[in-house]
């Protein structure tokens, strides 16, 4: 939220619901269109682009393009995955269980503007394709489970997030991998 806009009081409660300039955000999807090319020129990637390609990402969303995913060829590195809403605006998977939306919110009380969006963007790609990115799901002793994850920029100091799942979900997000957590490492350059 923007403390400056509203000052000290904070917004008007009628702020929440609602969201008159939903097309301040358009830029988004030019800004990820821009990125996921660069990131394709710049390292070694497979690039998928599908209706229906993360159905978590694309949940409760009207996409307005295909999702794309552009796949590190070492295994070793986080895929990403950005869907295009309608809003409009991102949903962004980066590794297995990282999902961030862009905006987060939207709403008139939130002010988010498209250039602090578009920079938010911008710092996790690259703290991801620079490989100072790791996340894990931890099934504690005493049964309660937690999505972790970290971004750490070039000059230090991490950003960690850390969300309580119960455990059915926890379960479902480890089906089918061979892994709890990720180390992910940098992704390799073109030649």
């Amino acid at each position: 939220m923007s403390a400056h806009r509203w000052g000290a009081a904070g917004p008007p409660l009628e702020a929440y619901s609602r969201v008159t300039n939903p097309e301040r955000f358009v830029f988004l999807h030019d800004s990820a269109a821009g990125w996921l090319h660069r990131l394709e020129r710049d390292f070694e990637t497979e690039r998928r682009e599908a209706y229906g390609l993360d159905s978590e990402l694309e949940q409760d969303c009207n996409l307005s393009r295909p999702s794309v995913a552009l796949l590190p060829c070492d295994v070793g590195a986080a895929p990403l995955i950005i869907a295009f809403s309608d809003f409009p605006g991102l949903r962004v998977r980066f590794g297995r269980w990282y999902v961030v939306a862009f905006p987060t919110c939207g709403c008139d009380a939130c002010d988010e503007t498209v250039e602090s969006e578009t920079e938010r963007l911008r710092s996790l790609i690259d703290n991801m394709t620079a490989g100072r990115f790791r996340e894990a799901i931890r099934v504690r002793a005493d049964g309660t489970a937690w999505k972790e994850s970290e971004f750490w920029p070039s000059g230090g100091g991490r950003c960690p997030d850390e969300l309580r799942l119960d455990q059915t979900r926890a379960r479902k997000l480890l089906d089918g991998g061979d892994r709890s957590s990720y180390e992910w490492g940098p992704w390799p350059r073109r030649h």
